[in-house]
């Protein structure tokens, strides 16, 4: 399907095409637009729409997932961002696990999260990135575990 969100400075007609996809259950067909959207680096309310919209995916691409990834480890974007980033990543990890969808996708993710936790971060987002991370199913007791030595 064709990226209907041309002009991304024009932010207040794209977060209203966001709104309509989103409503009307359309936002599945336009996932290679919205990573151009978090590509973007110049609007964070581009960014917080998108985020707060693709806990609705049913089946989210890897390009789309690695572009919510990428915005998690970056460490010169906001926190606030970075954090709808991680709670984006959790839902999108619980709807996969509950469709019984894509394996790989989950691999990407928890990678993802152990190479963001390679590096120093806020509590808060550490937390976060836990959180995503305590659904790892072969994983789940060793997170916590490995931090109390």
């Amino acid at each position: 399907m064709p990226d209907l969100f041309s002009d991304l400075r024009e932010w207040g007609t794209i977060l209203s095409q966001i709104d309509k996809l989103k409503r009307a259950g359309r936002l599945e067909d336009h996932q290679s637009g919205l990573v151009r959207i978090l590509r973007y680096r110049l609007n964070w309310q581009l960014h917080h729409a998108v985020l707060e919209a693709v806990v609705e995916l049913r089946s989210p691409s890897e390009e789309l997932l690695r572009a919510i990834c990428d915005i998690a480890a970056d460490e010169h974007r906001e926190i606030g961002t970075r954090l709808l980033a991680c709670d984006a990543v959790e839902c999108l990890l619980r709807r996969m696990r509950n469709l019984g969808e894509s394996e790989i996708l989950e691999r990407i993710a928890f990678s993802e999260a152990r190479a963001i936790l390679d590096t120093s971060q806020p509590p808060v987002l550490r937390q976060a990135i836990e959180r995503w991370l305590d659904l790892e199913p072969e994983a789940a007791g060793t997170i916590r575990s490995s931090q109390a030595v």
